[in-house]
């Protein structure tokens, strides 16, 4: 089953760039099966964990590593409210986590792992009744991406998704992506935008990363610009799996695009991709057996 990641556009502010890929990964996976859980316990097993971000089971030791070193990470991950009561003058600064609890447990000989997480009540908003301003995209996509820089830009593109352009100037970039100060253009260009280009352009049709250089002595470059064909967007169709005439078969394309169905995107703009005719076929016979029990029952 394809699974669909979904927070709050806030998440995105959060500099995981130094975070390993397999913390990264995880943690989206976290995030993806505990949405619309509100302020329920959720509890993961190893196995659990492993079949969605296609990690191996053999693994254990180095799984436990990983939990131990994304539960410190995720601890802080954090909310500070600041408060001052007019009439007392008294000042009141609050911290909020974004998980109330995450618990990691093992055996001494790792046969049993597993992880337990609570969304704190004041971050429900980041995983939960989610209508506007979230990102969205699909967990198997993600885990697939190799260099952290890349995650890193897969998540800020998805945020502009339906736009298909977004501009950085160069200190919010290299801040975003907490590039190395010691890095220059070219290590830049060579270490950051080549990686993001090679394993973007599967997940973004005809992305093109265009430097943009100033007019003062030396023409440095003062931001970069990213543009990609955005994706589609429209109503939901209930009709969209009914029997439909043959379609002639699409120009083959070497972006990967998204299965995400319409139904459970975005509640304000109903985004809807494009399902291959296998896809199509296979969630009609699916809807058509889940309306057949409902039926039944």
């Amino acid at each position: 089953m394809n699974q669909i990641t979904r927070y709050h556009n806030e998440l995105n502010t959060v500099p995981m760039r130094k975070w390993t890929a397999e913390e990264q990964n995880f943690f989206f996976a976290i995030i993806t099966q505990v949405r619309d859980k509100g302020d329920k316990t959720v509890k993961f097993n190893k196995s659990d964990l492993v079949q969605l971000v296609n990690y191996s089971q053999e693994h254990n030791k180095r799984f436990n590593t990983t939990m131990a070193e994304l539960k410190k990470k995720v601890n802080a991950i954090s909310y500070t409210e600041t408060e001052r009561d007019s009439l007392t003058g008294i000042n009141k600064e609050t911290t909020y986590n974004l998980f109330e609890v995450f618990s990691h447990e093992w055996t001494d000989d790792l046969s049993h792992i597993s992880v337990e997480v609570k969304v704190s009540d004041h971050f429900q908003y980041v995983v939960n009744k989610l209508e506007v301003e979230f990102t969205q995209f699909e967990l198997k996509q993600f885990t697939s991406i190799r260099s952290n820089y890349a995650k890193e830009m897969f998540k800020k593109l998805k945020q502009w998704r339906t736009v298909g352009k977004k501009q950085y100037s160069v200190d919010e970039f290299r801040d975003m992506l907490q590039v190395p100060k010691s890095y220059r253009a070219k290590d830049v260009s060579k270490v950051i935008l080549k990686p993001i280009q090679e394993e973007l352009s599967d997940y973004f049709q005809n992305l093109k990363i265009t430097p943009i250089k100033g007019r003062t002595k030396g023409n440095p470059i003062t931001a970069y610009c990213f543009t990609w064909t955005p994706e589609e967007t429209g109503t939901w169709n209930t009709d969209k799996y009914k029997e439909q005439p043959a379609k002639p078969k699409p120009t083959k394309s070497k972006v990967k695009k998204e299965t995400i169905p319409a139904h459970i995107t975005d509640p304000a703009s109903k985004v809807e991709t494009d399902l291959s005719e296998e896809a199509s076929e296979m969630l009609n016979a699916r809807l058509k057996k889940t309306q057949a029990n409902r039926k039944r029952g």
